[in-house]
């Protein structure tokens, strides 16, 4: 068996190792209140999720060398893309809100550019909170910096529940989307966000909505498999299988 080393870590051939799962790989997020001592991390639940739905979860860190990135990729069966800080606004050439949260411009280009070597490898890729926001914003979308400026109607997505896989609001989803196969018309789910998808990017629907008008889900239709949901599934992981639906079903595209 050979192995060849990447940065500081050491990769093995996927194909000399006969693996029988599907390799998900979990980009890693910026530390931001450390910056002494940065540090690339994810929480425990995205992990446990994709583990629990069959999938064999690898952490991709933030490396700035592009072989590194296609070698990565090279070893990955699909992508999860997860939550995390806002998207900058110079992303889809916007100015910065007053509203504006947390940024980090080169964190957003690495994960524009993880994206599209995925893309290009036609690997199967599951945005979620933040996630949704970059792929819509990779294929050309826009975001509402700050929902409150979307409508005077729109509800509270930052939720007040303490638990994380406590709900807070319903999504309505669309009958003739691929996420309808998996949870039905409607959907009880939690949140924990102030931006979401504005304009849609090019090759996008839009598969689920809140009552209030903001988008909820979207999905490509010119892709094998890009599904994107702003809610947070990987939370309910140690509570009940009610998210496993989406995990399982995107551990079986990756196949």
């Amino acid at each position: 068996m050979s192995f060849f080393l990447c940065g500081s870590a050491i990769l093995v051939r996927k194909e000399e190792i006969h693996m029988k799962k599907a390799v998900i790989g979990i980009l890693t997020h910026p530390e931001t209140d450390d910056l002494v001592h940065p540090t690339n991390y994810i929480g425990d639940r995205y992990i446990v999720s994709i583990e629990k739905a069959g999938g064999l979860p690898v952490l991709i860190p933030i490396v700035d060398d592009v072989d590194c990135i296609q070698q990565y990729i090279a070893l990955c069966d699909g992508i999860l893309v997860p939550g995390g800080i806002d998207v900058n606004p110079l992303c889809y050439n916007e100015n910065p809100s007053m509203r504006i949260g947390v940024t980090d411009l080169a964190f957003d280009t690495w994960e524009l550019h993880v994206i599209k070597q995925a893309e290009e490898k036609r690997l199967p890729i599951l945005g979620i909170c933040r996630g949704i926001q970059i792929l819509n914003v990779y294929r050309g979308g826009t975001l509402w910096q700050d929902l409150r400026d979307q409508s005077s109607t729109t509800f509270q997505h930052v939720q007040k529940e303490i638990k994380r896989d406590s709900v807070s609001h319903k999504v309505l989803i669309d009958t003739h989307s691929h996420l309808h196969s998996l949870f039905g018309s409607d959907l009880m789910v939690n949140s924990f966000h102030h931006q979401a998808v504005k304009e849609l990017g090019k090759g996008l629907l839009v598969s689920a909505k809140a009552t209030d008008g903001t988008v909820e889900a979207i999905e490509a239709v010119d892709y094998p498999y890009m599904l994107g949901v702003q809610w947070h599934p990987e939370a309910f992981v140690f509570k009940d299988d009610s998210m496993m639906p989406l995990f399982r079903d995107f551990v079986d595209a990756c196949r």
